[in-house]
């Protein structure tokens, strides 16, 4: 019992209580710090937002600079930037710049926990964040609350700021909900087998890409004979290349002239004698390599 150094343990050390479900309110502030995050850090840098913004199919908001340092380095930049993208962004057609109306700069706002940007729907002037459902439309990219594109804005006016038309699939949702993912993804499905992307850009063709280098290969029998002489050479400067082979010319004639002007000692060094024949290398060793030995030795 004592100054034994054992314990005894109690009931509740030793039965474990049943793993309870969160009530509804611990799940709404769950969600609620998880929509808070989503509009004010990046999820690909896990830094805070700042423009130049980007947005994917899915809505999801990105830094710029973020995206394209994923496109040149990808997981070196950022590990889990395939968890986070899941294959959406694999250039910066697949991105719209989306253009926030910021009302003032926050001065108190923390560097590492908040923008320090204030957005307002430039239509209602309501505060856009995580508390009011926001759009952006394709592919201007300007950004208003919701009930303000519904109410005042529509496909048959077009755009509220730009007056570029648009279709009603092209409005974006910022940060949906669970519901309107099936909704976006379809779309992309769509634009995909058109040959478009988000920013309903044209997909390059593959194929196009071959033709356009063979046709750029046979331009004519000039060119053809300088890219040959240029990948002999292993110099891409047609000049440059010229100039080489003139030198390598020049060198291989030196070297013939130093030949013929070899006395017959001179020659005997090499592998090959007078009569032509070359000297079996069995019957040579490295100190004897070079001139042919007695016949009594063979």
């Amino acid at each position: 019992m004592g100054n034994d150094g054992g314990s005894i343990p109690t009931r509740r050390e030793l039965v474990k209580s049943a793993a309870r479900h969160p009530t509804h309110s611990q799940v709404r502030d769950t969600q609620a710090q998880t929509r808070q995050y989503r509009w004010t850090t990046c999820q690909l840098s896990k830094t805070p937002l700042s423009s130049p913004i980007v947005s994917d199919s899915l809505g999801r908001l990105y830094n710029k600079d973020s995206v394209i340092e994923w496109l040149l380095r990808g997981q070196e930049a950022f590990g889990d930037g395939e968890e986070v993208l899941e294959g959406r962004v694999k250039s910066l057609r697949d991105v719209v710049e989306v253009k926030f109306e910021s009302l003032q700069e926050d001065t108190k706002a923390d560097s590492e926990n908040a923008r320090a940007e204030q957005w307002v729907c430039p239509v209602s002037r309501k505060e856009l964040g995580a508390g009011v459902k926001s759009v952006y439309i394709v592919p201007c990219g300007h950004v208003f609350a919701e009930s303000a594109v519904k109410e005042v804005g529509g496909k048959e006016q077009g755009c509220l700021m730009c007056n570029k038309t648009y279709e009603q699939s092209d409005v974006i949702p910022i940060n949906p909900e669970d519901s309107e993912i099936e909704r976006l993804q379809e779309r992309i499905k769509k634009l995909a087998e058109n040959g478009l992307s988000h920013s309903l850009k044209k997909i390059p063709d593959k194929k196009s890409k071959k033709r356009k280098n063979g046709a750029s290969k046979d331009d004519g029998v000039e060119g053809s004979s300088k890219v040959q002489k240029t990948k002999e050479s292993g110099i891409r400067n047609s000049a440059a290349a010229a100039l080489t082979s003139r030198v390598m010319e020049d060198e291989k004639m030196k070297h013939q002239q130093r030949k013929l002007e070899m006395s017959d000692s001179v020659k005997s060094l090499f592998t090959k004698q007078g009569n032509g024949k070359k000297i079996d290398g069995r019957n040579t060793d490295f100190m004897s390599r070079g001139y042919s030995l007695p016949e009594a030795q063979k």
